[in-house]
């Protein structure tokens, strides 16, 4: 590309960077305002054909604060890849937390907080000051309907892949006693599950609870025939029921698709009654629901045993009246 004067230098273009690393390579004030630089934060800047991502919109932010500011609430949870509702995951603004009594930053681009945090509730991540999966979730009383504070509390939790321990997150919920909305957050806390592999997984189990069944067993893995063992999202073994549960992985993913397509066909081959529901908002979960439910009770029968649990799994099947972190 010919140098026309206003492209930026080499080690600018691609990335964020300051005013005084422009200034420093003869990039003034005027030749940032051209259409080769677009400002993200006061004093931050970035090459306009770079295509930045979230770690790197995250590292700008930070660079206009404290150098004890840590990035927290919605984009630490997507940075650590955990549970949020699908309006969040697209972040227009980054949460930047400063330690109190600094005062939360402001600015075009940035959501500012303060808050008193132990050390041990920040991470490096890729060199980024993040607070933790276990104050990710803590966080999520902030901004979270009550559903969604759970499913972020269930994917911090998620057995196959644990991003913080019980006495972790134990700690981090016993941190925030004395401050707002910490009854909610012990209340979403007593209703976190290890078990629970999405968002829709979460919501599900969820509005069966509020539709009165019992707990059901959820992604445990059940041998069914001589193949390999089956792991249903939501199963209830007395009415020889079991519902999968759809998003939009199930939609896209084709070896999801495929997986659960085998899954299907092998539950029907054992007189298994298989029912799907596709999740979107709670209230439209529960309405598709109420006749599985329905069919449930009718088909219900204590005396039925389920299937032998593979045997490499460990722990219970269900969690019964014994929370998996603490009761509310």
């Amino acid at each position: 590309m010919t140098d026309d004067g206003w492209a930026l230098p080499e080690s600018l273009r691609g990335r964020a960077f300051t005013s005084r690393e422009a200034a420093a390579l003869g990039v003034g004030p005027r030749r940032l305002r051209g259409d080769r630089a677009q400002q993200l934060h006061h004093g931050v800047w970035a090459d306009a054909a770079a295509e930045l991502s979230l770690p790197d919109r995250a590292r700008a932010a930070l660079g206009t604060a404290d150098e004890l500011a840590w990035i927290g609430h919605a984009t630490a949870a997507t940075l650590h890849e955990l549970a949020l509702p699908p309006r969040l995951r697209k972040l227009d603004r980054i949460d930047v937390t400063v330690p109190s009594p600094m005062h939360a930053p402001r600015g075009s681009g940035i959501r500012g907080r303060q808050r008193t945090l132990e050390l041990t509730a920040i991470d490096l991540l890729d060199g980024l000051r993040v607070a933790s999966p276990a104050q990710a979730f803590v966080d999520g009383c902030d901004y979270l309907a009550f559903e969604d504070l759970v499913a972020l509390g269930d994917s911090v939790a998620w057995e196959r892949a644990p991003r913080a321990t019980r006495a972790a997150l134990g700690d981090a919920i016993e941190a925030h006693r004395g401050r707002r909305a910490h009854r909610r957050l012990v209340a979403a806390a007593s209703s976190v599950r290890p078990r629970s592999g999405s968002r829709p997984e979460t919501i599900t189990r969820l509005q069966l609870e509020a539709l009165g069944v019992p707990e059901p067993w959820c992604n445990v893995p059940v041998v069914l025939d001589e193949e390999e063992p089956i792991a249903p999202d939501v199963a209830f073994w007395q009415a020889s029921l079991i519902i999968e549960v759809e998003g939009d992985q199930h939609r896209v993913d084709r070896k999801q698709w495929l997986t659960d397509l085998a899954r299907y066909n092998r539950a029907q081959r054992s007189d298994i009654e298989v029912h799907r529901v596709v999740v979107t908002t709670p209230a439209e979960t529960r309405r598709q629901l109420v006749p599985i439910v329905d069919r449930l009770r009718s088909r219900w029968d204590a005396s039925r045993k389920p299937p032998p649990i593979a045997p490499f799994f460990q722990g219970p099947a269900i969690f019964g009246s014994e929370p998996w972190l603490f009761s509310a």
